[in-house]
């Protein structure tokens, strides 16, 4: 077998494992095991062969997760796979055969107490009453692992009647007992509850109280506990209501429990109020701190982008991926103008000193001019006195030497000063495009950081400035909304990692394949807003489904695996005079058409508006 030649190729398993070790290191895949086997088979034309935990992966998808114990089931399994931690896989297995021999163990058991006790003879208790017992516990506890315990419950509930059974001693009692029972009205059904009907109302209540604890201490502990950090009175209370809980059965303590868990939540009610109030006026004052420091920051353009995301931000009702994109963003575009700022203080540094040197240099010049006139003086006087012609040349020297000395002077500080100016047209120019930089990152925070494209801030800049061109121009402008399909499903199956891929994957696709003059933008979570300028519903449908081919074409790659990306989309057309919201809500209803009849799809308006009338027509 090692020298035969493997289906579907002329080549050798040497040749193979050759090409397979190659292929792999070209595409940088990981060295593993499986990884090995699925290139070889690839290159060899060989079907994949699944391994064990590929199976049991896929096996456990199929499960259904209707139960709570299947759910812990399969999390078990599922999480045993994805950390390969073998070691447990013996205890693993060990539970649940025990968990299995234990129930099989108690079948026996409830069988025999429910034959003992379906042929005995009770008061007020027939065969037939026995049986829809019986029938009502199989009816609400047949997929229940403690089934076998439930019908023990009733068996010992039909015995529990056996002390009233003694009483009637012979069937003239009998009978007179029941004739007395006929002649006050009653009949002994109603004077004996069924005893099977009884048992399980008492098994029926315990369950549903121990529901009501398990509920009120998720409620208490998980939802409402954590949330009171800045109230340390009310999360004593809540935890004492807590402990209270567990230990409540008679109705009138529940009563209790009911009285005090509505004044908690009173309480609570109140300082949400409260907290609302602080927040409303906290906005305020941050609304009215920005708005003040973008008017004494007007002239710094560097600055307005950062402003415009926080007024944006505190204009409208908070979203959390709103504010978690921004701070994202500004965290990214703080940091870069940080160092650039630096950079710039450094600039202004180099030009400051320049000043100085040249106010230094002046200093130096004047000093130096006015020794020379002074020299100049005293040569006057001395030419005044003497007559010698060798007195005379000397002094001639001296002033020529004084002269020449000054004009090197001022050479030299006039070529020092040249050199500063041409030091601070440098500067000036550094500080210029230092400056730049700064304002171009201002303008990044209008970027979605994950996808390259325009976030939500950029998108209304854009809807505003290629609105008021329609209008100017009287011309069409198309709105596209698209979602990408089973994106949850998609994050859910291979994690949060492949499913911010995915996202990038349709932006490049997108920015690919549109015109220039289109614009793109991130309109939060997994949708996309296509903006397309001079463009009639005919031409916005043909645009949209070109690039639904598009992205067919170019697949998806999730550790080598082939992922198909798909999405649906709504077009509507910009009216005069509408609103941004009101567009794209048009856009919005039919891309959700598109979704429920079928995914993959682009619909329009029009497409909507005959939904609309079709509907009415069948109504």
């Amino acid at each position: 077998m090692a020298n035969s030649k493997s289906r579907n190729t002329s080549l050798e398993p040497a040749e193979i494992a050759r090409e397979t070790i190659k292929r792999m290191a070209m595409q940088r895949i990981a060295p593993t095991p499986d990884n090995y086997q699925r290139i070889y088979n690839e290159i060899a034309g060989l079907p994949h062969i699944e391994s064990l935990e590929e199976a049991m992966a896929r096996a456990l998808k199929q499960l259904p997760r209707d139960r709570v114990e299947n759910i812990k089931w399969i999390s078990g399994w599922e999480k045993l796979l994805s950390s390969r931690n073998w070691k447990s896989l013996p205890l693993m297995l060990v539970s649940e055969m025990e968990q299995k021999v234990a129930q099989a163990k108690r079948w026996p058991d409830a069988i025999r107490d429910l034959l003992r006790n379906w042929d005995g003879k009770r008061s007020g208790l027939t065969q037939q009453r026995k049986k829809e017992a019986l029938e009502r516990v199989l009816i609400n506890f047949a997929n229940d692992p403690s089934l076998p315990e439930k019908i023990q419950a009733m068996s010992r509930s039909w015995s529990e009647y056996k002390a009233s059974e003694d009483v009637v001693l012979s069937g003239t009692e009998n009978e007179s007992q029941a004739g007395g029972d006929q002649a006050s009205g009653h009949s002994p059904e109603s004077n004996n509850a069924l005893p099977g009907q009884s048992g399980l109302r008492v098994a029926a209540l315990q369950e549903s109280i121990r529901t009501a604890q398990d509920m009120l201490h998720l409620s208490l502990q998980h939802g409402l506990i954590p949330r009171l950090d800045g109230y340390p009175e009310l999360q004593v209370d809540a935890r004492n209501l807590l402990k209270l809980a567990e230990k409540t059965y008679k109705p009138e303590d529940w009563q209790l429990l009911a009285k005090q868990l509505k004044s908690l939540f009173v309480r609570v009610e109140l300082i949400g109020v409260e907290e609302e109030a602080i927040k409303h006026d906290l906005l305020s004052l941050l609304k009215l701190l920005i708005d003040n420091i973008s008017e004494l920051v007007s002239d710094d353009q560097w600055l307005r982008g950062q402003i415009a995301v926080v007024q944006t931000i505190i204009s409208s009702p908070l979203e959390k991926d709103l504010i978690k994109d921004a701070e994202k963003s500004l965290k990214e575009v703080i940091f870069k103008q940080g160092s650039l700022k630096h950079g710039l203080a450094e600039a202004k540094h180099n030009f400051k000193h320049m000043v100085a040197t040249f106010i230094e240099r002046l200093g130096t010049l004047s000093d130096s001019t006015g020794s020379y006139q002074r020299k100049v003086e005293n040569y006057h006087e001395q030419l005044s006195n003497i007559d010698d012609i060798v007195q005379i040349n000397a002094l001639v020297e001296n002033l020529m030497q004084d002269t020449r000395e000054m004009q090197t002077g001022i050479l030299r500080s006039q070529d020092i000063l040249n050199e500063e100016r041409d030091r601070v047209l440098a500067t000036e120019e550094r500080m210029r495009r230092l400056e730049m930089e700064l304002t171009e990152l201002s303008e990044k925070v209008r970027i979605d950081q994950l996808t390259g494209v325009l976030n939500r801030r950029g998108l209304e800049e854009a809807f505003v400035r290629e609105i008021a061109r329609a209008e100017r121009g009287d011309s069409h402008l198309g709105v596209v909304l698209l979602d990408i399909d089973n994106f949850k499903r998609l994050n859910d199956q291979y994690g949060h990692d492949t499913g911010d891929a995915a996202l990038q994957h349709l932006a490049n696709t997108i920015k690919d394949s549109m015109r220039p003059t289109d614009i793109v933008a991130r309109f939060g979570g997994e949708e996309f807003v296509l903006l397309l300028p001079d463009t009639e519903m005919n031409d916005s449908v043909a645009i949209v489904t070109r690039l639904q081919r598009e992205l067919t074409k170019r697949f998806f790659l999730h550790n080598n695996e082939r992922l198909l990306v798909t999405f649906s989309a709504g077009i509507s057309s910009y009216k005069a005079g509408e609103q941004q919201e009101t567009v794209l809500h048009r856009a919005d209803r039919a891309m959700y058409l598109a979704k429920s009849t079928g995914k993959n799809r682009v619909l329009t308006e029009d497409d909507l508006e005959r939904a609309r009338n079709n509907l009415s027509s069948a109504v």
